[in-house]
């Protein structure tokens, strides 16, 4: 009898400190207690907000992590937070970075290496995400995606790196307010015909200014950035003296803007000089050619001349 008694206690006070654990653990919440004839309380796993498991999923695949969590900001800003167990080096960063172009995400500037802050601003910053537009022939959409502060308007540092985490200030609506940008226009803006030409089935994107002065005209075109290159080569060859090329269309990429998105991408420079009446006459033929996927297609044309 003795025996049965304590073994008995045994058990009670067993399921008694199980119960406290159940209840004091972070990882767990418990509902109301529902009649449903079970005999038992539902226990539930915390779940994730709905816009913060989008933003995560926006973001994870490319970087290997064991946490990811978003909190909140300034003015509706949101931080996410991806936490690795490898330290972070510059070339994870960079490898980040890569697999997020991949996906049509471009994070557009320098990262921090240090502890982050909401305070910590940059002159020049974006992050921006692109997709096609389905049934829509050479148009895509952006969602602009850089927190500012809400004081100076300025942008955020787009990644800051303390050891093991990886840090990333957004706007409330990233991935959600989208704006379309048309790279071939089936409508021209009106320009003007300049010395070097067009490449054949190149479209004017746009005019940045037409005066006696300097004629600046940005086309785009969906084709070859080698070919291109060639053809203006050869053209600026035609109608000056000495031709000077910068870049390779196999070089590494650099930060760039190409059709209103700041990425990365191939940038080639073509400068043809001339001496005319005794006045220097210039051309300038600037290639870009986007990483993004949603942009690789096409290649930027910028001609300036006087």
């Amino acid at each position: 009898m003795s025996f049965r008694t304590n073994f008995m206690n045994g058990v009670k006070l067993s399921l008694i400190l199980a119960g406290l654990a159940a209840v004091s653990s972070p990882a767990f919440a418990l509902e109301q207690p529902a009649d449903k004839g079970t005999g038992y309380l539902a226990v539930e796993a915390r779940e994730t907000a709905p816009e913060s498991r989008e933003l995560v999923q926006i973001f994870s695949p490319a970087i290997n992590h064991r946490e990811a969590k978003v909190t909140a900001g300034k003015d509706g800003t949101r931080l996410l937070t991806l936490t690795t167990d490898s330290i972070l080096n510059g070339r994870a960063v960079r490898k980040f970075n890569q697999k997020l172009i991949e996906k049509g995400i471009n994070v557009y500037g320098a990262a921090y290496y240090g502890d982050f802050s909401w305070d910590r601003t940059v002159i020049d910053a974006a992050i921006t995400m692109t997709r096609p537009v389905a049934g829509v022939p050479d148009t895509i959409e952006i969602s602009e995606g850089i927190a500012r502060d809400p004081k100076t308007n300025l942008p955020l540092m787009p990644l800051t790196v303390s050891i093991y985490d990886l840090s990333i200030p957004l706007k409330e609506d990233f991935g959600k307010a989208w704006k379309r940008v048309e790279i071939i226009p089936a409508v021209e803006p009106a320009a003007p015909e300049l010395k070097t030409g067009r490449y054949p089935g190149s479209r004017v994107w746009l005019v940045r200014q037409n005066d006696g002065e300097r004629r600046h005209v940005i086309y785009a075109v969906k084709g070859d950035l080698h070919a291109v290159e060639q053809f203006f080569d050869a053209k600026l060859k035609e109608i000056h003296r000495t031709v000077i090329v910068a870049g390779d269309a196999d070089s590494a990429p650099s930060p760039a803007e190409v059709f209103g998105v700041k990425t990365s991408a191939q940038v080639i420079v073509l400068s043809g000089y001339s001496y005319i009446d005794k006045k220097l006459v210039n051309s300038d033929v600037t290639l870009r050619h986007a990483n993004d996927p949603n942009l690789f297609p096409y290649v930027e044309i910028e001609v300036a001349e006087n």
